[in-house]
């Protein structure tokens, strides 16, 4: 026996305002956790700069995985060999920051993980190293540290 078309629209309509709820109980948990890294931000940057240490290629790396990149992508972009970048998104990957955001093709598309936007890490990384967002060095302004 089929559902009455009222009935039928009655259930969507449920569903629809229980996701509704959920998503407004996923986005209140991501403020939640934003602002309480947030407070302990000093302690999470000393965390970053111990990742990052004195790496140009490993900030590089990390600024052009936007999200829209494959390592060849991202080694092409920056004008370095692939062999240099994929030991890079390991590392950044296992330290927490880079994820795998799709896999188009049997290629892996990498991206920052929240915490990015949360603490501003990019930010942070392109003054640090003096970079532009997407990784490249910046046309103005000299290095603020020496690559090892």
């Amino acid at each position: 026996m089929k559902n009455p078309p009222d009935r039928t629209l009655d259930r969507d309509q449920q569903i629809l305002s229980r996701l509704a709820r959920i998503e407004h109980k996923v986005d209140s948990l991501d403020q939640t956790t934003a602002f309480a890294l947030r407070a302990e931000a000093q302690k999470h940057f000393a965390e970053v700069k111990k990742i990052f240490a004195r790496s140009t290629r490993r900030a590089q790396v990390y600024l052009a995985a936007d999200g829209s990149r494959g390592v060849q992508e991202i080694a092409a972009y920056l004008g370095m060999n692939r062999q240099n970048v994929t030991p890079e998104l390991r590392r950044l990957r296992e330290e927490g920051l880079l994820e795998i955001a799709d896999s188009q093709g049997g290629k892996d598309i990498w991206a920052k993980k929240p915490v990015d936007r949360t603490l501003r890490i990019a930010k942070f990384l392109q003054q640090e190293f003096s970079l532009e967002s997407g990784g490249r060095p910046a046309k103005s302004g000299k290095r603020k540290r020496t690559p090892k």
